[in-house]
């Protein structure tokens, strides 16, 4: 591996898992600063009523239940969840759902701190005004929102742009595989191969080291294990719970590696079409990833190892995964892609630290060369095998 000479690895917040883990909630908060409970979660986990079972383990605790509408942060999402943390006092911020409930409460619990709003913030622009205590209780198994110092949110222009700072990580993480079997198909499959593309573009980039690469070799094992079978069966605990395990895992990695031109591919597709992320940036992987293991074969070692197989076979390990856990069937709506709009955004300077971290230099003609063939792979996608 050609890590740094020198590199930091960051904190990892406590963390509980297992089946029984939200039982021992109420105890696990009389360590943190704050009387009252701000439950930030998404609509998906009020609709399976996930979050009764959540405000239960938390009585008699007083609860403020902030519910945010389903999809990405958004500037005006974020700032009416602070709102309500900044006015409710002395709080404990509780984020429940997928990877954007969490990115939402991790933002409101540092933005509620201050005056204003998010926007003074994004891409560090301005220091963080400072936190209250963040709960994470991730109900997806792949963007690893609970154990990151990065969070997601929409500019005024609609494109994906994000937040950093020390302030965003959790103090606590609960991770609940009976939450995780609440997933639908299409979110199992979305979810967990962000989790994959995390993992490997962690493990492969400019900034990988070997104390994070341990975290992403084994949460591509895990994956590569655990997600065919929870695509299948999503009521089994066990491999719920490995998926669970393998996008906190992965998260670490990213939170001290960084991610890599996929994610560049990914943010453009969200930004220009609104994909939801998982699919996005598995798009973003099967259109990068033979090109960057052909350019930069010494980069993927560690992946191979952790997939079991030859460097120059991981793309069709990724293709066969994608099959298997029916990518496919997960695209969501018809969608007409400009390659000059994909090409664009993925310069976009929210996205230049992807491009800059990406295991292979990307030049210009190489940028529209991979917005050229994620066009196509989304295209074989929806028509056959791409």
């Amino acid at each position: 591996m050609a890590a740094s000479l020198s590199y930091e690895i960051g904190r990892v917040p406590h963390t509980v898992v297992g089946a029984s883990a939200l039982g021992d909630l109420g105890a696990l908060l009389d360590g943190l600063d704050g009387t009252n409970l701000v439950v930030i979660a998404d609509q998906g986990v009020q609709a399976t009523g996930y979050i009764t079972r959540v405000v239960a383990a938390l009585r008699p605790r007083p609860i403020t239940l902030h519910v945010v509408a389903w999809g990405e942060p958004t500037l005006d999402s974020v700032d009416a969840a602070a709102a309500v943390v900044r006015t409710t006092g002395d709080a404990i911020v509780i984020g429940v759902g997928g990877g954007s409930a969490l990115d939402i409460a991790k933002q409101a619990a540092v933005v509620g701190a201050g005056a204003g709003g998010v926007e003074p913030y994004l891409l560090c622009a301005n220091p963080l005004p400072g936190r209250r205590p963040i709960v994470a209780i991730p109900t997806t198994s792949g963007t690893g929102a609970e154990v990151t110092r990065t969070c997601i949110v929409a500019d005024r222009a609609g494109n994906k742009s994000w937040t950093w700072g020390d302030e965003l990580l959790p103090d606590l993480v609960v991770l609940d595989p009976t939450a995780a079997a609440t997933m639908p198909h299409e979110v199992t499959v979305g979810t967990g191969l962000d989790a994959f593309v995390h993992a490997i573009e962690a493990c492969s980039g400019q900034r990988r080291n070997s104390v994070a690469a341990a975290s992403a070799q084994r949460a591509l094992s895990l994956i590569l294990t655990h997600l065919p079978r929870v695509a299948v069966d999503g009521d089994n605990l066990a491999s719920r719970q490995a998926m669970q395990e393998a996008a906190y895992l992965a998260g670490v990695a990213i939170d001290n590696c960084g991610t890599g031109v996929a994610h560049s591919i990914g943010h453009a597709l969200g930004s220009q079409y609104h994909i939801p992320h998982g699919i996005s940036v598995a798009v973003g992987l099967r259109a990068a990833l033979e090109w960057n293991v052909d350019g930069q074969p010494g980069a993927y070692a560690d992946a191979a190892t952790a997939l079991s197989t030859d460097v120059d076979q991981i793309p069709a390990v990724f293709t066969g995964l994608c099959d298997d856990v029916g990518l496919r069937g997960a695209l969501g709506a018809v969608v007409s892609m400009s390659v000059d709009e994909i090409a664009s955004t993925m310069y976009a300077v929210e996205n230049q630290p992807m491009l800059n971290n990406n295991a292979r230099a990307v030049s210009d003609d190489e940028r529209r060369m991979l917005a050229e063939r994620t066009v196509q792979v989304w295209h074989g996608l929806w028509n056959g095998p791409a």
